[in-house]
């Protein structure tokens, strides 16, 4: 069955079919009765005896069904038929079926039929103490402070009792305890339990209280359950943290490393809780240097280093720390701790470097003055001393000052740019710590340059290779020379040297002045001129100039810009086209013609290549690639067209290459006469000018080979040759013999590579270079220079020892020799903010120097830097202000702020030593950090209570710093202060206490003053917020809210807002809002509460149904510390709505019908309520489908029964879907629909039925006896027995026979044959099939089935002709040896029994002596020649055919043919004229190998000669010469490596295929048929000939 629900429409007229139905319904019983009995019985106890109430017969209970027909399969409650008692079938759970304390009925439905009654009973569950009370949670703890006045309420959780009446709970107990009491609050839902405190708690005398709830119900015997309660007593803060001292001091080292911890602190607080745990801070009015350099753990105390401690900024450091605790107001205490640091030597020496010159000149004196220097160490002590000296080998050394650490540096010797250019010095500084520190100063000196070089080309010859057609004006090559020198000196300009002999060479090249590019004025000709050269000069720009040349050698290379020309054929026009004719009977290899062509080109370049464009027959003519010769592939036959059209394509092998083409055309023509008797002396011609062309192309090939490795040998020794200019590449000493380097490059359209040894590519050795030559220098020196030498020695090695007195020694002895350097210090004192210009004093005169003679010896300042704030007036010798001075910028602190200053004189040397003491001004005011300071104190603080400001912050010194602080006049406030180490700190005192009522911020001003002329001061406002104490309780503006809301409303939707007030501030007067704990779980299903807004949210569904009224207790509650809560209570009224639609229960007797079934028969009884209430639950219903059924009211409201209202036929409809409509009375009417299932059973009246009538079926002959063949089916309307089918034969007299061997299963049709059925014996049958059903009574129906046999394959070919007299399929045939192609040799004949494809017969050939010479027709059989026979053709030939015919499997025979060739009777004339023409032509090709043999011969011979002249005049130097390539382009594409010995090698060429070689003259594929007709004085010749070239190859 299906559910579903729909809106439906009221209608008057439904209420009136109703009543009727109801007054009509006279058959049924109208009686209701009602039974008591409570819960928990045993099951089998009566309820009642309903049979006896309602007047009903024992006897016919049984036979009248009588049964109870409501509620499901948990039923809890039956009837007893034979008695009629109702009984509990089932335990009864009240509290499970009726929750909550109304009373619980249950109605049942009591069923009799024939005739139909239903009797209603309702049975009432009364309630039994089977429960006892149960808490939600079995413990309960409250946080209560110890200052928490009496009469404060604390709601407990409420106990739940399942139980209805007097057995729900009675009240509530308390154990007895002096601090609480228990009150009981009576609401609709409940008694709700709440703790009342009645003694103030004291923390000190107890922490915990432990208390017990009990809930008791009022059964008898009574049940009850406990709640335990647990009392925490809050702690107050009432007590600050205290240090163990006021101030604390340690010692710690400098650098010491980031992360460190150096120090715990440790401040204790007796309060619990957050008011005992203590946070460590940092004073705000630290220097921010602190802040960066110490970090303090607000949790545990600990001091770790976050940043650099360097002893050089700051000695001590004194820390103001603050602990606090986390109470509401928080109490604090303080101390302070001094670190005070250790110097390490961590500091390097410093090397200031005054440079007067870095440029020398390369002829400068020893003792010229290059800089000056001075160097510093900021650690104090020992780990302040230095020792300077120069640690590189240079031309200079270090010269000591007068005055500590002060030095200059002079050259000690001659000075040469062209061996070194540039000097590194590296000064070293060290310390004498412990470990000593170093420092590096590199000072770098330029030597200047002096003309002393002329220019140089790193090759003397040039050597260029120039392709021709190069373009006229465009550069081909360029040169270049080098110069030493640098600057002006080293640029060279370029130019031809042009003389009379080569005027006409040079005048059409000319060359670029700057950078030696040489440009061709017009382009070269390979053809013209292959080779010429010239001078070039190279001059430098020096005063006076110098200048080189050199000779430049260029080779010109030959291009590919000429096309080949063809030589032959050549027709009258001067085209390429000629006519040749040769005769049809000519044989395979047959030369046809030679196509010759030439090409201008040398090289590769000339070298020709043949092939075939277009020809007419690509089997009939083949092209030799080489030479050119044209030779017939095959013999010519009938079929063969008398004309052939070739076009040939010649071809060189440039890397672009250029082509010709000729056109042949070849004429096929009969011969005039022939001669049979020739044909062995042809045979025996043909063989011995074979031989003999064999043995010239063997000797030419080795000829040829030994002349090309003759060429490769000649160039590659003309490579290794070795001149004067040539770069050398030097063989390394373990050099293995592999080539590991290879250069490629471009010239023009080529591409070369040269290989060498390994070694670095680029890497050159020129002749004569002093790179790596160590020069040693004149060390013979004055008497002058080895005094200072000698000093700076003895002083250099002295500082390196520890004996100090010796070491003073040593220093005084170099002060009293250097009599030329002036020794004295002044002291001068001026004021900051000065104006620029003002005169501190007058240098000149204090130091006694001529003022006349000032500008001369470059009187000036050389120490400071850009930013120098002093400078010396040349004219009268005055130290000058040359920018303002701010001493607090320079000197920050209070200490004196003094400047050294170098005043320095030539001629002599005098190096001089001022120190200016800048002095202060008040010209600043204190500051504070920060404008504004605000603190927080609580209306109950004490007096006494002291609070540390800001302190404010002076640059001046002295009198001029912060003398003191002031605070504006108040009642509450005060100002102390204490001094520290640095400065002043101020604290506020508090000498009244605040009340936040009278005002709750007060606001102060304390100022800061300097001790200043005028006096200069600092202001910081300060706010102080009075904090507020928690002391009232929120507070509802009503103590119970009522709303109405409908059923169904949206979740998410807010249904009504609370607000409750706090008079506190802050936190003490914010508030939160919470549902009480003791409210029913599906409160907090359904409603939410905004903790925050106090905005009461619909979180689940609200259904009526379900429950009409809720009741939400709220609680607000503050965030003080304690916090303090009120409560209200909402109550929540539900509004119905129609939500539900009507509910259709069935209550199915039976949902079969038979079809012969009267009209009136009952099928079903049902049921419709809906859960709404009012109008909303009112219910119409009616039947919405077509059918023959109706529905019948009961007298009760909204009981119906379905009953048949006409007959039913199965074979219409089977199955019907009765749907029943149930609509509401609501404003917006609901609807559902019920639908069930009826079945109609079936009555046998349907007789089998076959799909067709007759059958026809095809079976295959050959078939399988006894499997199935075909089968037969027929079908039967009826269901189940009555449509169950059975097959048997109708066997009759006149088909006894033919029904013998078929057979029929009855249970599936299936027809098998008892044998194999012959197409040739039996085409075709028929007989008839019986179906019988298998109803009551049971119907049949017969068919007639036809059965036709198809054939099969199973008949082979049968050979008709060729037939031997032994019965075999063999036959001879004989045909004369001069039929043409297509002659008839004879015909195959054969025969096949089966019929259609299974007959048909098709020919192959299986075995041919030879395939071109025979064909057979595969469909008629017919042998017929392809070709004409030959005289190399055999005389016998077997052909092996095969027929088959077309079956799927085929089945097939063999035939045997031998066909017999047989010679004609006459013969035809002998072919005189052919031969000899031929043999002229064969010994044209003999004669011209010979010539090109002897030719090949006489050069190897020559290159023989040559390359023994040259290894006797080779000259001894083996080292490996390469010639630089001017137009380079990095490409090569081929290279060819190979071993010999121990050896490498590299070829290397254009771009071809590796491995392709090329053999002129190659005759593979020629005939030749050469006259045997010889003298003997030309077989002598021959044979010399032959020796001469043998003897050369070996």
């Amino acid at each position: 069955m299906r559910t579903y629900t729909a809106p439906g429409m009221w209608n008057l007229s439904w209420f009136t079919v109703f009543l009727a139905t109801v007054l009509l319904a006279q058959r049924e019983a109208l009686a209701q009765i009602r039974y008591v009995t409570p819960e928990e019985v045993r099951e089998g106890t009566v309820v009642g005896n309903v049979a006896k109430d309602f007047g009903l017969d024992v006897a016919s209970l049984t036979d009248r069904r009588f049964r109870v027909v409501s509620g499901g399969s948990d039923a809890i409650f039956e009837v007893n038929q034979s008695n009629g008692a109702l009984y509990v079938d089932n335990k009864i759970d009240r509290e499970e079926l009726c929750p909550g304390s109304g009373t619980c009925l249950i109605e049942l439905k009591i069923l009799v039929e024939n005739p139909l009654e239903i009797h209603y009973v309702v049975v009432e569950i009364t309630d039994v103490n089977d429960h006892s009370p149960s808490f939600p949670e079995k413990h309960q703890t409250f946080e209560i402070a110890e200052h928490t006045l009496p009469g404060k309420r604390f709601q407990l959780h409420t106990a739940r009792d399942p139980d209805a009446g007097i057995n729900s709970i009675r009240t509530y107990t308390l154990t007895a305890n002096e601090h609480f009491d228990l009150n009981i609050r009576q609401s609709e839902e409940g008694k709700i339990p709440i703790l009342v405190l009645k003694k103030s708690l004291d923390r000190e005398q107890r922490n915990k209280h432990m208390l017990l709830v009990t809930a008791v119900d009022g059964g008898k015997p009574p049940r009850s359950a406990t709640l335990n309660v647990s009392i925490i007593v809050l702690d107050s803060n009432d007590n600050r943290p205290i240090f163990s001292q006021e101030v604390y001091e340690m010692s710690v080292k400098e650098n010491i490393p980031v992360g460190t911890s150096v120090f715990r602190m440790n401040a204790t607080d007796h309060d619990e809780g957050i008011n005992g745990e203590v946070e460590y801070n940092l004073g705000k009015t630290l220097s921010p240097q602190v802040y960066n350099i110490f970090e303090l753990d607000k949790l545990t105390g600990e001091i770790v280093i976050k940043g650099l401690v360097d002893y050089e900024e700051n000695d001590r450091y004194e820390l103001q720390i603050e602990a606090s605790d986390k109470g509401t107001p928080p109490l604090s205490g303080e101390c302070r701790l001094v670190i005070k640091i250790i110097d390490v030597n961590d500091n390097s020496p410093e090397i200031d470097v005054t440079s007067l010159s870095n440029t020398v000149s390369e002829n400068s004196k020893p003792g010229t003055v290059v800089s000056l220097l001075s160097v510093k160490d900021k650690d104090s002590g020992v780990n302040g001393k230095i020792i300077s000296s120069i640690i590189n080998d240079v031309p200079f050394e270090l010269k000591p000052s007068y005055k500590e650490n002060t030095y200059s540096i002079i050259t000690k010797g001659l000075l040469d740019r062209e061996k070194v250019s540039h000097y590194e010095i590296i000064i070293k500084a060290t310390d004498c710590g412990e470990p000593p520190l170093s420092a590096f100063k590199t000072v770098s000196i330029h030597v200047a340059d002096v003309n002393d070089n002329s220019p140089h080309f790193d090759i003397n010859p040039l050597r260029f290779y120039l392709e021709e057609n190069n373009i006229a004006g465009k550069s081909i090559f360029s040169v270049s020379a080098t110069d030493n020198d640098i600057n002006d000196n080293a640029v060279i300009a370029y130019h031809l040297v042009r003389d009379g002999s080569q005027k006409d060479i040079t005048s059409f090249l000319n060359i670029n002045s700057e950078n030696g590019e040489i440009s061709a004025l017009k382009s070269f000709d390979f053809e013209a001129v292959k080779t010429f050269q010239f001078q070039v000069v190279a001059t430098d720009s020096g005063t006076p100039s110098l200048s080189s040349n050199v000779t430049v050698h260029v080779f010109i290379l030959d291009q590919n810009d000429n096309a080949p020309v063809i030589l032959y054929p050549v027709s009258s026009n001067g085209s390429a086209e000629g006519v040749q004719e040769i005769p049809r009977n000519v044989h395979a290899g047959h030369l046809v013609t030679k196509v010759r062509a030439y090409d201008a080109d040398i090289g590769y370049n000339g070298w020709l290549l043949f092939s075939l464009q277009e020809v007419s027959d690509h089997s009939l003519f083949g092209l030799d690639r080489y030479t050119g010769q044209i030779r017939t592939l095959r013999s010519f036959t009938e079929t063969d067209e008398a004309e052939h059209k070739l076009l040939i394509l010649v071809k060189d092998n440039g890397n672009v290459s250029l082509s010709a083409t000729a056109t042949v055309m070849v004429k096929v023509v009969e011969p005039k006469e022939a001669f049979a008797a020739s044909d062995v002396q042809s045979a025996a011609k043909d063989d011995e000018d074979s031989d003999v062309t064999f043995y010239l192309m063997i000797t030419l090939g080795a000829v040829s080979l030994l002349f090309v490795i003759s060429i490769i040998v000649l160039i590659a020794m003309q490579c290794s040759k070795s001149t004067d200019y040539t770069s050398k590449y030097l063989q390394e000493p373990n050099y293995d013999g592999t080539l590991c380097h290879s250069i490629q490059y471009r010239s023009g359209d080529k591409r070369y590579m040269l290989v060498g040894p390994r070694m670095s590519i680029g890497s050159t050795i020129v002749p004569g270079s002093h790179a790596n030559t160590l020069v040693l220098p004149d060390r013979r020196r004055t008497s002058e220079e080895v005094r200072h030498a000698g000093l700076f020695f003895v002083s250099i090695t002295m500082g390196n020892t520890k004996d100090h007195l010796r070491i003073n020694w040593i220093i005084f002895l170099t002060l009293a020799l250097q009599i030329k350097e002036a020794i004295s210090q002044i002291r001068y004192s001026v004021a900051e903010e000065v104006k620029d210009g003002t005169v501190v004093g007058n240098v000149a005169k204090d130091l006694g120097l001529d003022v006349s003679s000032l500008h001369d010896r470059r009187f000036r300042v050389v120490s400071g830097g850009k930013d120098a704030f002093f400078e010396v007036n040349a004219d009268n010798g005055a130290l000058c202000v040359l920018r303002k001075i701010d001493r607090e910028r320079l000197c920050q602190g209070s200490g004196a702020c003094l400047m050294d200053l170098k005043i320095l004189v030539e001629n002599p040397l005098e190096m001089h030593y001022v120190v200016v003491e800048i002095t202060d001004v008040n010209d600043h005011s204190p500051v504070f950090p920060e404008q504004q300071q605000t603190l927080e104190i609580a209306e109950h603080t004490l007096p006494g209570r002291r609070f540390q400001l800001h302190s404010a912050r002076d640059p001046d010194a002295g009198m001029n710093s912060i003398r003191s602080y002031t605070l504006t006049t108040n009642e509450h406030f005060d100002i102390d202060i204490r001094q520290g180490d640095e400065d002043k700190i101020p604290f506020l005192v508090l000498k009244k206490s605040l009340d936040r009522e009278q005002k709750h911020r007060h606001s102060l001003i304390v100022t800061a003053v300097d001790g200043g002329k005028p006096v200069k001061s600092g202001i910081l406002n300060v706010s102080v917020i009075v904090l507020d104490i928690n002391d009232n309780r929120p507070i509802f503006s009503q103590e119970i809210y009522q709303i109405h809301i409908k059923e169904n409303i949206a979740v998410g939707t807010s249904i009504f807002k609370i607000n409750a007030t706090d008079p506190d501030e802050g936190t003490n007067g914010e508030i939160s809002y919470s549902l009480v704990k003791t409210l029913r779980k599906s409160v907090y299903d359904i409603f939410e509460l905004d903790k925050i807004t106090g905005e009461i949210r619909v979180k689940g569904l609200v259904d009526y149904e379900e429950n009409d009224i809720y009741k939400l207790d709220v609680e607000a509650s503050d965030r003080g510390t304690p916090p303090l809560t009120g409560e209200s209570r909402v109550i929540i009224k539900v509004i119905d709505v129609n939500d539900n639609p009507p509910e259709i229960e069935v209550t199915s007797l039976t949902n079969t019908v038979q079809e012969d079934s009267k009209p009136g028969t009952v099928i079903s009884l049902l049921s419709v309520t809906d859960k709404d209430s009012g109008v909303n639950g009112k219910v119409r219903t009616s039947l919405t489908s077509d059918g023959p059924f109706e529905l019948k009211p009961s007298f009760k409201e909204n009981i119906y029964s379905v009953v048949t209202k006409g007959v039913l036929d199965r074979e219409e409809v089977t199955v019907y879907e009765v749907t029943i409509k149930a609509n509401d009375c609501g404003e917006t009417p609901m609807s559902t629909f019920k639908t069930f299932t009826i079945i109609i059973s079936d009555v046998n009246d349907n007789k089998p039925q076959f799909s067709q009538n007759p059958y026809h079926f095809y079976v295959v002959e050959n078939n399988i006896a006894g499997k199935p063949v075909f089968s037969i089916f027929a079908t039967d309307k009826d269901t189940n027995d009555n449509a169950v089918v059975s097959y048997h034969i109708l066997r009759e007299g006149n088909q006894k026979n033919i029904m013998t061997f078929l057979n029929v299963n009855p249970d599936n049709g299936e027809i098998s044959a008892l044998k194999s059925f012959d197409f040739e014996a039996v085409k075709t049958f028929q007989f008839q099939v019986v179906a019988t059903d298998s109803g009551t009574p049971s119907l049949s129906s017969n068919v007639t089935v036809h059965v036709f046999i198809l054939d099969q394959n199973d008949n082979a070919p049968v050979i008709l002709y060729p037939v031997s007299s032994n019965g075999s399929a063999e036959g001879v045939e004989e045909i004369p040896r001069n039929v043409h192609a297509g002659h008839l040799v004879t015909k195959v004949r054969a025969y096949d029994a089966d019929i259609g494809y299974n007959g048909w017969l098709l020919f192959s050939l299986q075995e041919v002596s030879d395939h071109s010479l025979f064909g057979l027709d595969r469909y008629t059989g017919q042998i017929r020649t392809l070709r004409s026979f030959t005289e190399t053709d055999e005389a016998e030939h077997k052909l092996l055919i095969l027929v088959k015919d077309n079956g799927n499997v085929s089945l097939s025979a063999t035939a045997t043919v031998m066909v017999k060739v047989v010679e004609p009777k006459e013969a035809f004339a002998a072919s005189d004229v052919q031969s000899a023409a031929k043999d002229d032509e064969d010994s044209d090709v003999t004669f011209y190998l010979m010539i090109t043999l002897g030719a090949v011969s006489l050069l190897f011979v020559i290159s023989i000669i040559v390359l023994i002249a040259m290894q006797c005049s080779k000259s001894t130097d083996y080292t490996s010469k390469y010639l630089q390539e001017p137009n380079y382009d990095g490409t090569l594409c081929h290279s060819i490596q190979y071993r010999s010995g121990d050896k490498r090698y590299m070829l290397v060429g254009p771009r071809m295929s590796i491995g392709s070689t090329i053999v002129p003259g190659s005759h593979a594929n020629t005939l030749v048929l050469p006259d045997r007709r010889r003298t003997s004085e030309e077989v002598r010749h021959e044979q010399a000939f032959s020796l001469h070239a043998v003897l050369c190859f070996l």
